[in-house]
This record gives C-alpha cells, sequence and structure tokens, in this order.
C-alpha cells in the first residue's frame, strides 16, 4: 500500500492508497468461529436491568460515531458540553447524573468547533472546565470557522496521526459536520464525509460525535448527509423545546435511533452561569424510568 504524508495530503475526493485485494479480504472477513466482543463503552445514559441485575446504557461506545439533530436555538452546543464534560466526569455528576465516563486513561478529547468565531467558541469550551471543575490537560479545543471544509476534513486527517496523539484520542466532537462539506445536499460529497467519519471510528477507535441541523417540525437532518448520519450513526439524539412559545423552555432529549438500547427521554436547562443541567422532567410514557 501506499504510505501516506500527513504533510501533504491529497485534495478531498483523491484516491489515496492503491486498491490491495488480499488487504481487504483480510480486514473485512469476519470469522463466525470467533467472539468478537462489544465495543467498550465510552459514555452511558442511564440504566437498564435484566435478569435482575443493573447494566449501564451503552450509548456512546469506541469505533463507533452519534449525532444530536436540533433545529436552531434548542441548545445544540450546550448538550454537547454536557457529553463531553461528562466523559471528563469530576463534578459533571451534579449536572447530568444520568450521564457515566467509562473513560479509563488520561485520553485526548478534541472539540471543534466550526459554527462560532474564537470569543464564542471559547467562552463554550471554558464551560466544561466549569462543570467538571478542573481543568483537564488532555482537552484539545479548536476554533475552525474561518477554515474551509476540505481544511477542515484535512486537519482531522493530520490530528488522528500527528505523533503526539496518535493511539491516544478517545473522544471528537465536531460542530457541525455539517461544515465538512461545501453542500449537504450533493450526494457525492455527503457519501464521502459520511465515509470518512466511519473510517475515522474505525481505523482509530475514537468516538465520534457530531452535530447536525433540522428544520423546525421536521423528522429529518439537513440535506442527504442527514440522510447518511442517520443510517450510519449509532446513536441519535433529536433536541426539541418543550413549550416551543417559552424562549427558556426545558429541552427534551429524545433517543431517536440506536443500534443498542434506547434510554428515556430526559430534559435540560442552562443555569444563571450559563451551564446546562438535568432537570425534573420525567417521561409518562416511559415504562423503564430507570435512569
Amino acid at each position: 500500500m501506499k504510505k501516506i504524508d500527513i504533510n501533504n495530503l491529497p485534495e478531498q475526493g483523491e484516491p489515496i492508497d492503491v486498491f490491495d485485494y488480499n488487504q481487504m479480504y483480510e480486514d473485512c472477513f469476519v470469522d463466525l468461529d470467533v467472539v468478537i466482543e462489544r465495543p467498550p463503552m465510552a459514555i452511558s445514559i442511564g440504566t437498564y436491568e435484566q435478569n435482575g441485575v443493573t447494566y449501564d446504557n451503552a450509548v456512546h461506545t469506541y469505533g463507533e460515531f452519534s449525532a444530536t439533530v436540533a433545529p436552531s436555538k434548542t441548545k445544540k452546543t450546550f448538550y454537547k458540553s454536557a457529553l463531553i464534560a461528562s466523559y471528563i466526569g469530576g463534578d459533571t455528576i451534579n449536572f447530568f447524573d444520568n450521564m457515566k465516563s467509562h473513560r479509563d486513561s488520561e485520553f485526548y478529547i478534541v472539540d471543534i468547533d466550526t459554527e462560532q468565531g474564537a470569543f464564542y467558541a471559547q467562552h463554550a469550551f471554558r464551560r466544561i472546565e466549569m462543570m467538571t471543575g478542573a481543568k483537564y490537560d488532555n482537552y484539545l479545543p479548536f476554533a475552525m470557522r474561518s477554515k474551509t471544509p476540505e481544511e477542515r476534513v484535512k486537519f482531522v486527517d493530520c490530528l488522528l496521526e500527528d505523533p503526539r496523539y496518535k493511539g491516544k484520542i478517545k473522544f471528537i466532537s465536531i460542530d457541525g459536520i455539517a461544515d465538512l462539506v461545501e453542500n449537504t445536499n450533493d450526494i457525492v460529497m455527503s457519501a464521502k464525509i459520511a465515509q470518512k467519519v466511519l473510517k475515522w471510528t474505525d481505523v482509530y477507535g475514537v468516538h465520534l460525535h457530531t452535530v447536525i441541523h433540522k428544520l423546525m417540525n421536521m423528522e429529518k437532518p439537513t440535506g442527504h448527509l442527514g440522510s447518511y448520519i442517520l443510517k450510519k450513526a449509532e446513536s441519535v439524539v433529536f433536541l426539541e423545546k418543550i413549550d416551543p412559545e417559552d424562549k427558556h423552555s426545558d429541552i427534551k432529549v429524545i433517543h431517536k435511533y440506536s443500534r443498542g438500547r434506547d434510554f428515556p427521554d430526559f430534559a435540560f436547562n442552562v443555569d444563571k452561569q450559563g451551564l446546562p443541567y438535568k432537570t425534573d422532567y420525567i417521561d409518562l410514557n416511559d415504562t423503564n424510568p430507570s435512569i
């Protein structure tokens, strides 16, 4: 296979290696006589009971990706902050007692914001430290609004191969993934980015969380890219206001799609310090409210 120079990556869409049938056969063949263990958890949300035993509900596992889908002004970035803070741990349990980290080492966490300028992005990044109660040295935040989609994709490629971090990055958040393509309605571009996300998670064993928009009162996120995200993601959460007319309304977290177990809907809001926290909302339709 041709080696890739991370300092001189090809343009997006160009072939980066030569097809090798034998290598692909070896990589992709599934031996039914060999037990494949369930991917380890990065973050669980809630619990469930089975045969009298309580288990953590695996929602975000390594080697997979998840998505938060929501219309504008539904506090998507606050929910992303809650996930990252929960993965770090510390005092976050005081804000979201249903989220649990399964991080067992000082892994690097990459937080990419493509929508806000540096001032507002830094404010959001600092929110995580306020929730955890301490600085996490291996948290790597990046504000990339000024970069092109191609530059953002190349940056992630290079970061994962950077000798300082290779094999040590285990959680990546990209807010929002639509900014990795020029046009979310272009089926070819969207397919390539979806495949790129799958490769990042599969090859490097990271959990990658994405944020993507949808229009109000629509069931589907933006464009062909949104369709690919729904099809390929391990877990998809929708956010919606409980009271659409109230700008301070609690935000309901709906576990819309999952390859594993669903968790009961819950809700969150933002306190006077600008920190998200789980509220006392109860899903009256839930038959297993163990969360």
